[in-house]
């Protein structure tokens, strides 16, 4: 394999060598003749993405492309209408504004599918929205989309769970920059994600397996990290405000000898609303990458260190089992994730991609009752190719192999010594894409998966040993987009599976050696509307959710259905729709809202018809899932000012009791709303000075029930952005 790899480069280097690169010079102007900054220019090949840029603050931008034939610039920019162009030596590109946020490179595919012309369900926050929001944390820029619940444990740095569109907080595939970070098992901790260190970010709802293999059960979701520009730019932070918050960061990015490099690092201390609340985060950041003739590389870094106090529970009360804030209990966190993507074209219809990524993450928990720690790893290796069939079909195959384990103070074998539980995972799979006619866009593809857990050991009491086994899976998707006006009428649709292997607490606290995958079978339709000249952009989402096979524990009347101490005998569905809006009147002004109506329920356990995982009943509501949500961003432009008006709201939701857990009741948590107010007035050579209120209504609220979510937030600070281009 190695020596493949290698003949493959070398066959690459020379084949083009007589390939010339061409500089591409330009401007990105509204209908007003205003420089559009922070722009996306894209060279775009039949086969894909060939190189990106971003316009500076003056519009301008410049970049080398090799002189392929059909190729062509794509140019998006949030509150404008995607414009494609010929490929030329100086271009002037002109933007209509429209209610509309794209992007040519997103998650959803294996090939190069812009957000408009996928047929699943794509979200995006750009970047000129996360440097001007102002938001410490990545999280808090995903709140504001359809299907997003997030259960944040009271003040930053508390534990952050996703439930997106109904489904589980292990549900949804989490990367950076392609590199998956979820644990085994498929958790993941939102609440640790600097907004500093994030150039954009992809959500597609919906199930993704047949792309991204396992834990895309509800979705996936991508943080695109900062990354190389043409021209040398350096961004400063700094602020301060209430709970004695402090953030400061520094970006650097330009190109050195023909590398193009990112650079960042940020820090961000809060003492948190009560005793032991405090927080820390320190992250850093390296991305690099060189292209030539029709070759790039790319390589990215990423660590971040962080502790929290854990306070406990401290808010809502309902059994009166509170007994003090908890001044001991700590956790500390080593997050690190790096990755490798190495791309060439063999010809204008053929690209060969190989991917290598490693993600570490280990915890430590201090608390009355001792320390504990967690350490989750994952290596992956993939090897894709995209071939360019026709003008009208382009296919996608490729190979992955993947190795993740998992070692906890709690998984012990007969000795009580801690060891690691382990999973490999082989996989193949075709995505298809055919555009027919300019107005159908179809994607169809399968993956295969073989997922071999290796023999565990015995616990010395209730887990026996477990031989090695093997578990082998196939998921499939089709979606689709069908313009029925141009410029006016859209449909979308999209069904697909997805699947989640057991977690290493779910295997070492088990006496079934054969536990399998839970399984997701998901469906969504939709309708895009334009209305009143391309000022005003509708849609509304219809989607179905069925969840089979879920581990659950058995027990008392339960016993009967299995031999075995838990079993994937659970069901759930979730089903509702989603509705949003844009309205972009002018360049000034940019509002974005949505709603999402979701209902869930509790199905019976397989072999029964009205048996329920205890403590809960069949019919009854998922618990953390708010049955109605919602969202509005509305954004004010004028000369040196930018301001913004942001609000969420979740209705009342469904809790368990937050000491004991849901054997000791379940309540419902009244519902909420958080307002906030952003404003950046721009002062000179490139300084920003802005200030932000945070739950400005001062909403005394539980985003999780029993964990008090921090009240009036005041923060003021300065940004500073140098760059050749301004």
């Amino acid at each position: 394999m190695r020596y493949n790899v290698a003949a493959l480069a070398a066959y690459c280097f020379f084949s083009s060598a007589g390939l010339f690169a061409s500089q591409v010079k330009g401007t990105v102007t509204d209908p007003s003749g205003a420089p559009v900054g922070g722009a996306q220019i894209s060279a775009v090949s039949r086969v894909g993405v060939e190189a990106q840029t971003v316009s500076a603050t003056n519009g301008s931008f410049q970049f080398d492309i090799a002189n392929i034939p059909d190729s062509r610039l794509v140019v998006t920019a949030p509150g404008f209408s995607t414009q494609t162009l010929e490929a030329a030596p100086a271009v002037a590109v002109r933007l209509e504004i429209a209610p509309q946020v794209d992007s040519v490179r997103v998650v959803g595919s294996a090939i190069d599918v812009p957000a408009s012309m996928q047929g699943g369900s794509v979200s995006i926050v750009p970047g000129e929205e996360i440097r001007q929001r102002n938001e410490p944390y990545a999280m808090d820029l995903l709140r504001y989309l359809p299907g997003m619940a997030f259960n944040q444990s009271g003040a930053p740095g508390g534990v952050a769970s996703l439930f997106l569109r109904g489904g589980n907080s292990n549900f949804s595939l989490v990367e950076i920059d392609g590199v998956p970070v979820n644990g085994f098992g498929g958790s993941f901790d939102f609440a640790h994600i600097p907004a500093e260190a994030v150039e954009s970010i992809d959500v597609i709802r919906g199930p993704q397996s047949s792309v991204y293999g396992p834990y895309a059960n509800s979705g996936a979701i991508n943080f695109t990290t900062r990354q190389p520009g043409a021209a040398p730019q350096l961004d400063v932070v700094a602020e301060g405000g209430t709970f004695g918050e402090r953030r400061f960061g520094i970006t650097g990015s330009g190109t050195v000898a023909g590398f193009g490099i990112a650079a960042s690092v940020s820090r961000i201390d809060t003492d948190g609303p009560v005793q032991n609340s405090d927080y820390h985060n320190q992250d850093a950041l390296l991305n690099v990458t060189r292209r030539f003739a029709r070759q790039s590389i790319s390589l990215h870094a990423d660590f971040d260190f962080n502790n929290d106090g854990e306070p406990g529970p401290w808010g809502s009360d309902p059994k009166q089992t509170f007994t003090g804030i908890d001044t001991i209990s700590r956790e500390r966190n080593n997050f690190g994730d790096y990755g490798l993507h190495y791309e060439a074209d063999l010809s204008t219809r053929v690209r060969e991609e190989v991917f290598g990524s490693f993600f570490v993450d280990n915890s430590g928990f201090a608390s009355p009752y001792g320390a504990s720690f967690n350490k989750d790893m994952r290596g992956q290796g993939e090897a894709r190719t995209v071939v360019s069939v026709t003008r009208h079909y382009t296919a996608a195959f490729g190979v992955s192999a993947g190795r993740e384990e998992v070692k906890d103070t709690f998984i012990s074998d007969a000795n009580s010594e801690t060891f690691a539980i382990r999973r490999t995972d082989l996989a193949a799979y075709w995505e298809n894409r055919f555009e027919i006619g300019g107005r159908l866009f179809l994607n169809a593809g399968v993956r295969a998966e073989w997922i071999r857990t290796p023999a565990v050991p015995t616990d010395g009491y209730s887990r026996p040993f477990f031989p090695a086994n093997t578990v082998s899976r196939a998921n499939p998707k089709i979606s689709a987009a069908y313009v029925v006006r141009p410029g006016s009428t859209r449909l979308h649709s999209s069904i697909g599976t997805g699947i989640r292997p057991p977690s290493g607490f779910e295997i070492a606290f088990t006496d079934n050696p054969q536990l399998k995958p839970e399984r997701t079978r998901s469906v969504d339709a939709g309708l895009e509307q334009k209305l009143f000249g391309n000022l005003l952009l509708l849609d509304a989402t219809y989607f179905y959710n069925r969840y089979y096979d879920l581990i659950v524990t058995l027990g008392g009347s339960l016993a009967q259905l299995s031999r075995y101490q838990s079993a994937n005998l659970a069901n759930s569905r979730a089903q509702g729709a989603e509705f949003s809006a844009s309205l972009r009147p002018g360049r000034r002004l940019f509002v974005m809202g949505s709603y999402t109506l979701l209902g869930t329920r509790i199905l019976s356990l397989d072999g029964s018809t009205s048996l329920a995982p205890l403590p809960f009943q069949v019919g009854q509501p998922l618990t953390r899932r708010p049955e109605n949500s919602g969202s509005v961003v509305a954004t004010y432009t004028r000369g040196r000012v930018t301001a913004d008006a942001t609000g969420y709201f979740r209705g009342k939701t469904l809790y368990e009791e937050p000491t004991y857990g849901a054997t000791d009741g379940l309540f419902w948590n009244p519902g909420f709303a958080n307002v906030g107010i952003n404003l950046n007035f721009a002062l000179v050579h490139g300084v920003t000075a802005y200030g932000s209120l945070r739950n400005a209504l001062n909403w005394h609220y539980e985003e999780v029930f029993g964990y008090p979510s921090p009240r009036l937030n005041f923060v003021a600070g300065l940004k500073w952005k140098i760059s050749r281009g301004q």
